[in-house]
């Protein structure tokens, strides 16, 4: 990828990223990063206290960019990945996979609705 099409990557995905981040104040980031882990663009929303350090972001994305991959096996029998959830006790995480992307999105542990949130970002995520 040239450096033109990089930075029109980063861009478009950075807009993504804004536009998740407006749908609900619950949602504490937004991110995108490739198929090996590495961070396209990423909005943290305004007074939100980072979770992970930067090291353990590294890690994370890259556990989950490994995870995505090894699904995309089974995609060929079950279809393709829509997104999936991940609960913890501080925070929620949803993913959206789309042609090698992840998306990487965390919500306040208090919002219900995430099937309203899942809506709403995959309507984002399939812009072109």
């Amino acid at each position: 990828m040239n450096r033109q099409s990089w930075t029109k990557t980063v861009t478009q995905n950075r807009i993504k990223c804004e536009q998740i981040l407006s749908i609900s104040n619950d949602i504490r980031y937004a991110g995108v990063f490739n198929e090996y882990g590495r961070t396209i663009s990423g909005k943290i929303r305004p007074g939100v206290k980072p979770i992970f350090s930067p090291d353990l972001v590294r890690h994370e994305f890259f556990a989950i960019a490994s995870m995505m991959r090894l699904r995309g096996e089974t995609s060929k029998t079950l279809g393709s990945v829509e997104f999936i959830s991940i609960t913890h006790k501080k925070i929620n995480i949803l993913l959206f996979y789309k042609n090698g992307i992840t998306y990487y999105v965390t919500i306040n542990k208090k919002n219900k609705s995430n099937t309203l949130l899942v809506n709403k970002i995959k309507k984002i995520i399939t812009r072109a």
